[in-house]
């Protein structure tokens, strides 16, 4: 867990008079001093784009968990007559032993007691605090805050959230030219207080009344101790939403396939997933890609083909990429009828994909993880994709310190920014991107400069990465790994079977390429199964059958 700090002079609010209204943004005082006014061209385009975020930031489609509380709460009642029972005891105990103290000095341990104490009463929170998002969500996302964070760049300003379920990272860039005209502009990044109340206000936005967006900087420039409007407040962010955050904005600079879907064909798809609900498995989305010709988009189970209209796919080889969790997808709806069209960064398959929605001067992007969940199979993935990329302290100091000055940079900018060679140059910038320092903008093929804490995301923060997984990147780039078979199984499962590190393995994948079950003969399957992720093993020969699946799927293409 990291510890955020927030402080807050007021509350965000949309202030409606005349015929004009403003939307108020309190930005975090515990950052830098971050500030714009500037009045928006479009409200409604700006109301639905919002709108769209707000969907990312509450998104949570984690599966629920089984509903205990008639057990729990006989169980509580087991306890309190248990309780009950031992009450006249510990009653005469503690009154004996208060007595023997007397006016004695304090017990040595104090200290230590208390801040046992203080962490059982954090767990419990914790506990509360999921238990109460699983429940009644809509308690839970008034009670506790999930801010988003705002940059103000000299040629844009763009929000960004960060999904619940850690699967979905959203972003929505507001151009300059979206404003007519900006005023009292401090470029940097902050959080901006934000709440349910706010996302109703903002379904007020109309044509015909005046917009106008105020980040507003009093709260610098005044004591705000001791006011009653101002408020301080402490989140612990979990180290796994924190290197999520990094992995994606990461994965927009590795580069891919780029795909051009006109609106309509992606309405098509959204509303083909709204009417029907898969029963068995798969649930991907495959793009038949080939080069000259407009791309094909295939919804299974159903084996729904959707050809496009538009644009033909202009890579240099044909291929078929596979990307899961799609009802996510469902996030774009609210932007599609002001949409100009629609751009996906492919990065492979079970790899994390990139969407783009243009709206004139306005664009959002949803990138999402390879699965629903953001588990350990896009997170190898990726880390994979990049394997290659070095990175070095001096190139990573020359990049941020230039970004710092232009706050913005092209690939070959920063080349000349930094006399670094490609690879290197790359490697850094990703390395950067983890961190929380830099963000990719795909529509205009810049790197921003932007920071998502007040300090670099450092390892103490996001947690060390899986031994397991290193391990079974020292595997792979050994090359041993040998798939020995492959068998179909019942309910479109598949069986297989090889050897990771000269150590036996098998694994049962599903229909939609998860595990369902396995055997190794190393000591870590020993002693967890797959409670605690697969082992280095498993890890490895899921990777290379995947590899191999999609050498062969581009061969049957050709």
């Amino acid at each position: 867990m990291t510890a955020v700090h927030l402080s807050y002079l007021a509350r965000s609010e949309l202030v409606t008079s005349g015929d004009g209204a403003t939307l108020s943004l309190s930005p975090n005082l515990a950052r830098e001093r971050v500030s714009f006014d500037g009045e928006v061209k479009d409200p409604v385009r700006f109301r639905e784009a919002m709108s769209a975020l707000h969907e990312v930031v509450v998104g949570d489609l984690r599966r629920p968990k089984k509903d205990r509380t008639a057990y729990l709460r006989w169980k509580k009642e087991e306890s309190e007559r248990e309780a009950k029972l031992l009450s006249q005891f510990a009653s005469e105990a503690e009154k004996k032993e208060s007595a023997k103290l007397g006016k004695k000095a304090p017990p040595p341990n104090l200290e230590q007691d208390f801040r046992r104490a203080h962490s059982q009463y954090w767990r419990a929170r914790v506990d509360w605090a999921n238990d109460l998002s699983r429940n009644d969500p809509l308690l839970f996302r008034h009670l506790v805050p999930c801010d988003p964070v705002i940059t103000v760049a000299p040629d844009t300003v763009f929000f960004e959230a960060f999904s619940k379920d850690e699967s979905s990272y959203g972003c929505l860039y507001v151009d300059r030219g979206a404003f007519s005209g900006a005023s009292n502009v401090a470029l940097g990044t902050t959080n901006v207080d934000y709440s349910n109340a706010l996302y109703d206000h903002l379904q007020s936005l109309r044509t015909y009344r005046s917009t106008r967006l105020l980040l507003d900087p009093k709260g610098f420039e005044v004591q705000v101790l001791g006011r009653a409007d101002h408020r301080e407040e402490k989140i612990d962010l979990p180290g796994t939403w924190l290197r999520g955050f990094g992995q994606i904005s990461a994965a927009t600079a590795l580069g891919g396939s780029l795909v051009t879907l006109p609106v309509e064909l992606v309405y098509s798809m959204l509303a083909f997933l709204k009417r029907r609900r898969e029963k068995t498995g798969p649930r991907s989305i495959r793009f038949r890609l080939v080069p000259g010709k407009p791309p094909e988009v295939v919804l299974d189970p159903w084996n729904e083909v959707l050809v496009s209209r538009g644009p033909a796919y202009e890579g240099p080889t044909r291929q078929e990429v596979k990307i899961w969790g799609r009802r996510r997808l469902l996030t774009l709806a609210r932007t599609l009828p002001l949409a100009d069209r629609v751009e996906v960064l492919l990065l492979g398959s079970g790899l994390p994909s990139i969407w783009v929605v243009r709206m004139g001067d306005m664009r959002f992007v949803l990138a999402l993880s390879g699965w629903t969940t953001n588990d350990w199979t896009g997170s190898l993935a990726l880390d994979l994709l990049a394997g290659n990329l070095r990175h070095d302290l001096r190139t990573m100091q020359r990049i941020e310190k230039h970004l710092v000055t232009e706050r913005s940079a092209t690939l070959d900018g920063l080349a000349r920014a930094t006399d670094a060679g490609r690879d290197l140059l790359l490697g850094s910038l990703v390395k950067l991107a983890k961190q929380g320092q830099v963000v990719f903008d795909y529509a205009t093929s810049r790197y921003r400069y932007r920071s998502i804490l007040p300090v670099p995301l450092a390892e103490a923060s996001t947690g060390p990465e899986s031994e397991e997984i290193l391990e079974a990147e020292r595997i792979l780039a050994e090359r041993a790994v040998q798939l020995e078979r492959q068998e179909p199984a019942p309910s479109g499962r598949l069986l297989i079977v090889g050897k990771a590190a000269k150590t036996s393995c098998e694994a049962m994948l599903d229909a939609d390429g998860r595990f369902v079950r396995a055997r190794c003969s190393c000591s870590h399957f020993h002693r967890n199964g797959l409670r605690a992720g697969p082992c280095r093993h498993l890890f490895a020969l899921r990777v290379a059958f995947d590899r191999q699946s999609s050498t062969s799927s581009d061969q049957l293409l050709h």
